[in-house]
Parts: structure tokens; C-alpha cells; sequence
């Protein structure tokens, strides 16, 4: 599939979407908890979170634009030190205060400014990467290429609290943060070394091409990634709780449990992207298939009595995320010309951090029943396929199959 040296860049490309996802499972995972024994409240955890999406969902469809009119190269590069900065901050400022050097009223500020130049910078990756992606493939390797990506980024997202357990239990806090740092450098050497601006790729001195929101071939596109967003962190916000307070496991046994669940959720997610994506010859069969099982399993999800059946319930979830995701993106690539490819990834991958600012409005219907917020992100599945069945352009395109 990658005979020439252009298309072998696509190994590169996938592993810097693997070593992202190391840096952000860790940071999700044990920034919260080193903050809260640092003296921050849970409501101060989020804010540093929210913050920093909300700094992505305004910068992606930038960086998208500019990644058309400068190349992927650079804008890539600039997305990897944004990464590899923030790996670096986002500990040091825990570490200073541990230390006695740091006062404690300036934790939470030095937290929010380190995050967000995670949300600033490092949300150029995606859109630049992607838009590469999107211009060495062809249509027929689109979806497989864009599920490849994906599958990328969560297989870092499972080896990363992996990786970082290991160094907190044998070394320290720091080191994790570290390497992960050093490898986002490396990265963008590398990238700098391979993804050169030729043909294709040439610099433009132009005012960089844009597509409208409002375009009739982008809004559909961007409204269904919004909702499976929303969707996946409601998942990902309530499954602590629902194993805690539903199937009555104590706090040890609760946590070791959301662990497993969502390893075998991601795994589910891979090997989905990886074995089954390819069997697919219909992406507009895919854009129905993968948001159906979702909507299935979030009604399973309500009858789970014990965990053995939520199992069941999240692997049909994560194979329905790991249909729906690549689907879109590469329905809304191929409805676009190859000038526009990083403009479009960009502006998909404004909707990913929309779910972390917008869940907790949402979840709060699970103070008055667990089962309410699971019939909720059903019925907006339901609501994704209806309009994805009647939309006048995704199903009657020409432009993908």
C-alpha cells in the first residue's frame, strides 16, 4: 500500500499520533490526582481541563488552514512542540510546589497557562497530519489510512497510564512527564527530516484557503462528530461511578475495574480500526453501521447488572466509536478537493474537545437517575442516524461510496 518514500511517511505520522496519545492518557489520568493531594479541588481539576479544549475547539480549524497554506510539515512540527512543551510544564509546577518553591495560590494558574499551550499549539498535529493523510492517499485507502491514525492514538491512550505506572512506582512523578517530552522532540525532528513541502506540500504565500462551517459539505459532518463527542465523554465522565454505585463494588475494587473496562474498551476500539474497518466496502454503510451499535449499547449499558455484561456493553460501544469515527472523517475528506484536506481535518477536529466542555451539563441527570444519561446519549445516536439516513447530501454523495 506505501510503495513510495511520500507514502512511508505515513509510518512516521502514525507513530506521532501514538506517542500524542501516550502524553495525553497520562495526563488525564494522573495530573487530577497529583493536583488533588497538592490541596486542588476536583471543580479546579476540570477547570485546567476545560480551559485547555476550549483552546483547541478555537485553534484547530486555524492551524487547518494555515497547514494548507504553509504545508503539514511545519504546522505538524509546531503541533509536536506544543505537545512535548506541555509534557514538560504540565509536571513542573507540581513539582516546585512538592518541593516548597511554589506557592500554593499559584498552582492552579501555572497548571491552566502550562495546559493551555497544549490547546493552543498542540491541536495543530491533528488537522496537519491528517491532512497530509488525506493528500498521499487515495480515495480507496482513505478510510482504512484514517482508521490506521486513529487506532494509533488509542493504542498510545492505553500505554500510557501503563508506561507511567511503572515510573511512579519504581522511579518518580517527573520522569514519565520527561520522556514523553523528549520523545515529542524527537518526533518533530523527524518530522522535519520526512515530511518535506513538495509538490503537493509547496509553501503558498496566498491567504490561506478556508471552508465555511455553514458549508452544505462540512456543517453535517461536524454536527454528528459533536454528538458522538458528547456522547464518548459522558462514557468516559460516568463509568467510575456507574461500577461504583451501580454494581456495589468498593472504592479499591471500583478503580482497579474502570481500569480494565477501559483497556478492554480502547482494545475493542484497535482492533476494530485495524481488522474490521478494512472488511467495510461501503463508507456510507459504515456512517450507519458504526452509530447504531453505539445507540445499542448505550440501552445495553442501562441493564447491566453486573460487570461481565457492561464488559459486553462497552466493547460494543468502543466497536461502534472505532466504525464511526474514521467513517466521517473520511466522508467529509473525500467530499473535499486535496487544497482543502487539512481544512477539513481541522475543522473535525474542533468537535473532539466539545464533548469535555459540554458532558457535564448533561451529567447532571445522573444525580436523578443512572439510567436517564445512558436513554439520553442513545437517543443522540438515534438522532445522528435519522439525520445521517435523510441528510440530503451524506447518503446521495457522489464524492464516496
Amino acid at each position: 500500500m506505501y510503495s513510495s518514500k511520500k507514502e512511508k511517511n505515513y509510518l512516521w505520522i502514525f507513530f506521532t499520533m501514538l506517542s500524542i496519545g501516550l502524553g495525553q492518557s497520562l495526563v488525564f489520568t494522573s495530573i487530577p490526582i497529583l493536583a488533588r493531594e497538592n490541596g486542588l479541588t476536583e471543580v479546579q481539576v476540570s477547570l485546567v481541563f476545560s480551559i485547555s479544549a476550549t483552546a483547541w475547539f478555537i485553534t484547530s480549524p486555524l492551524w487547518g488552514r494555515y497547514s494548507d497554506k504553509y504545508g503539514p510539515r511545519i504546522i505538524a512540527i509546531i503541533g509536536c512542540l506544543g505537545y512535548s512543551t506541555n509534557m514538560i510544564l504540565i509536571i513542573l509546577p507540581i513539582y516546585l510546589f512538592e518541593n516548597g518553591v511554589l506557592a500554593g495560590s499559584m498552582l492552579l494558574p501555572l497548571l491552566i497557562l502550562s495546559r493551555i499551550s497544549y490547546g493552543i499549539f498542540g491541536s495543530a498535529t491533528r488537522p496537519a497530519l491528517f491532512g497530509y493523510a488525506g493528500k498521499i492517499s487515495s480515495p480507496e485507502e482513505r478510510a482504512n489510512i484514517f482508521s490506521n491514525l486513529e487506532s494509533g492514538f488509542v493504542i498510545g491512550t492505553v500505554l500510557g497510564p501503563i508506561i507511567g505506572a511503572f515510573f511512579f512506582r519504581y522511579v518518580n512523578n517527573e520522569l514519565p512527564f520527561i520522556l514523553f517530552g523528549l520523545l515529542g522532540l524527537i518526533i518533530a525532528t523527524q518530522l522535519n527530516i520526512r515530511l518535506r513541502n513538495e509538490k503537493d506540500f509547496k509553501l503558498s504565500h496566498k491567504k490561506p484557503m478556508r471552508l465555511k462551517m455553514h458549508d452544505s459539505k462540512v456543517w453535517p459532518y461536524v454536527f454528528v462528530s459533536s454528538i458522538f463527542s458528547i456522547t464518548q465523554a459522558i462514557i468516559f465522565q460516568t463509568l467510575g461511578f456507574f461500577i461504583f454505585d451501580k454494581l456495589n463494588y468498593n472504592v479499591i475494587d471500583a478503580a482497579v475495574y474502570v481500569s480494565i473496562s477501559f483497556g478492554i474498551y480502547s482494545t475493542s476500539v484497535v482492533i476494530t480500526q485495524t481488522f474490521l474497518n478494512p472488511l467495510f466496502n461501503s463508507i456510507k454503510l459504515m456512517m450507519l453501521v458504526g452509530p447504531i451499535l453505539c445507540m445499542s449499547s448505550f440501552i445495553f449499558i442501562t441493564f447491566a447488572n453486573d460487570i461481565f455484561s457492561l464488559t459486553g456493553a462497552l466493547i460494543l460501544n468502543g466497536i461502534g466509536y472505532g466504525i464511526t469515527r474514521p467513517s466521517y472523517a473520511t466522508a467529509l475528506s473525500l467530499s473535499h478537493k486535496k487544497i482543502f484536506q487539512s481544512s477539513a481535518a481541522g475543522l473535525l477536529g474542533s468537535t473532539y474537545p466539545i464533548g469535555h466542555m459540554i458532558a457535564p451539563l448533561f451529567i447532571s441527570l445522573y444525580v436523578y437517575d443512572f439510567s436517564l444519561v445512558y436513554y439520553l446519549s442513545a437517543f443522540m445516536c438515534f438522532i445522528s442516524i435519522a439525520f445521517t439516513f435523510f441528510h440530503p447530501h451524506i447518503l446521495k454523495s457522489s464524492a464516496y461510496e
